[in-house]
């Protein structure tokens, strides 16, 4: 069974709610009851000190203990108070008390251990007074002299009163407990909808994106984090569907960049074999065919050198040399067609320039460098080579003059199989990935390179290495 998010959350929520509510309930059950008994006792301490002074006054205009004006003094102040007088002698025998005779403290005697705990600051508790009475009770109790003998007075409050407000108190707050359970929960139950609610959208949009499906982007209009969230699922939406456009583009065109010279291949093999094309054309057909062979082989070549890079099991060793006679060299394998063009070759002379860099993969990327200028300089042009170095970085331009690229065609160059229409016409056999494998390998030197243009006039590209150690230009 599948765990619901909003289930746990709800369910942790309600624990520490409900664990929450019972320890502050508690809290407030102790800090209530506590203030209620010290508010009760301290009545009856007030109440007590005023039947001593009553006593003590009816004392001095007596000269006795006068029970009935005494009984009268502690029913009036009983009546208003609903607290019980007794004056206690020494012995603990009940003298007085403020209810109807015979009162109830006359059949017992007040025990010596209660009134030794009764000093002259008085006494105040909730107890029995050591089992004098049945249940527990408010008590305060004073000591005091008449006419050289000791006496106490002791005043009672029933506990009943305690016990209703704690029952109060206990009601109310499960009462208040109920209703601010009711509210938070309501509340809760709209938060987690709420929040899960986008959680839900981006589940679903991103089991869409899963399958491939990118039509349907997300909306999250909060600015919070589900918002950023969003906007990073629709950008990775953005990025898998270009990278899936890629790769059909990629098997498309590998498709018909595979299909085409194997074609020609077959077509012309079985011409031989069914003996559609004569003997005296074979040797012609078969150079043909071993073009588009050489074809074929540059094209998987390339492809795995792409698929090396990509994979970053294309490694480089670095080390310092002279970049020109690698440029010469590749020019010698153009000669025929430099020749043919009658292009003028600039910028060499007799330069070094030295770099630092994997020999093996800088050749391969002068080589892409000058096929793509020989193939696209004009009749009676140039091509031309420039060398300088900036900062720490080593720069090496190439130029050949032509029709130029368009600002279009310039933001493509790099890109895997693309081919502009001008190439598409000089070149049929060309693949579109001398460029891509060109920025790849720059990009694993950690250089960079620059396409710049002029529509009609010229085409560079400038590539920029890191500087030798003993880089220098002569």
């Amino acid at each position: 069974m599948r765990k619901s998010i909003s289930g746990e959350f709800f369910y942790l929520s309600s624990v520490f709610m409900a664990a929450a509510v019972i320890c502050i309930g508690a809290v407030l059950l102790v800090v209530s009851g506590e203030y209620y008994k010290s508010d009760r006792l301290d009545f009856l301490e007030q109440f007590v000190q005023k039947a001593v002074s009553e006593t003590v006054s009816i004392y001095s205009e007596t000269g006795n203990i006068n029970e009935e004006k005494l009984h009268d003094a502690y029913s009036g102040l009983s009546s208003v108070s609903d607290a019980d007088i007794t004056l206690v002698d020494t012995n603990g025998v009940a003298l007085v008390c403020s209810e109807a005779s015979p009162c109830s403290h006359k059949k017992n005697n007040f025990s010596g251990q209660t009134l030794e705990r009764i000093t002259e600051n008085g006494c105040s508790e909730l107890s029995s007074l050591d089992n004098y009475y049945s249940e527990d009770h408010f008590n305060s109790a004073y000591k005091f002299e008449l006419g050289g003998e000791t006496f106490y007075i002791f005043g009672r409050l029933s506990s009943g009163s305690f016990a209703d407000y704690i029952f109060k108190l206990v009601l109310i707050l499960l009462i208040v407990t109920a209703v601010v359970m009711a509210c938070v929960f309501t509340v809760m139950y709209m938060s987690i909808k709420r929040i899960l609610t986008p959680i839900k959208e981006m589940t679903i949009a991103a089991k869409r994106f899963g399958e491939g499906d990118f039509r349907k982007k997300l909306y999250v209009s909060d600015d919070n984090e589900f918002g950023y969230l969003a906007n990073s699922l629709n950008k990775m939406a953005d990025s898998l569907e270009q990278i899936e456009e890629t790769r059909k583009s990629f098997v498309s065109n590998v498709s018909h960049e595979l299909k085409t010279p194997m074609t020609t291949i077959e077509g012309f093999i079985n011409g031989i074999l069914d003996g559609t094309i004569p003997p005296e054309k074979h040797k012609h057909y078969l150079k043909i065919v071993s073009s588009e062979v050489n074809r074929l082989s540059r094209l998987v070549r390339s492809m795995l050198n792409v698929s090396k890079y990509e994979a970053g099991e294309l490694d480089i060793i670095r080390e310092d040399f002279d970049v020109v006679p690698v440029i010469f060299s590749t020019l010698l394998n153009f000669e025929k067609r430099i020749d043919e063009k009658n292009v003028d070759v600039r910028g060499l002379g007799k330069r070094s320039f030295i770099i630092n860099a994997d020999p093996d993969l800088i050749g391969q990327v002068v080589y892409n460098l000058v096929e793509n200028a020989v193939k696209f300089v004009n009749e009676n042009g140039y091509i031309e080579f420039f060398f300088n170095e900036k900062d720490d970085m080593s720069l090496i331009t190439i130029r050949n003059s032509g029709d130029g690229l368009t600002k279009d065609e310039i933001s493509k160059v790099f890109e895997r199989f693309y081919k502009t229409d001008e190439s598409r016409g000089i070149d049929p056999t060309g693949v579109g990935l001398g460029l891509s494998i060109v920025s790849s390998l720059i990009k694993l030197h950690d250089g960079t390179i620059t396409v710049r243009s002029e529509k009609g006039k010229y085409t560079e590209f400038e590539v920029s290495l890191k500087k030798a150690g003993g880089s220098r230009s002569v």
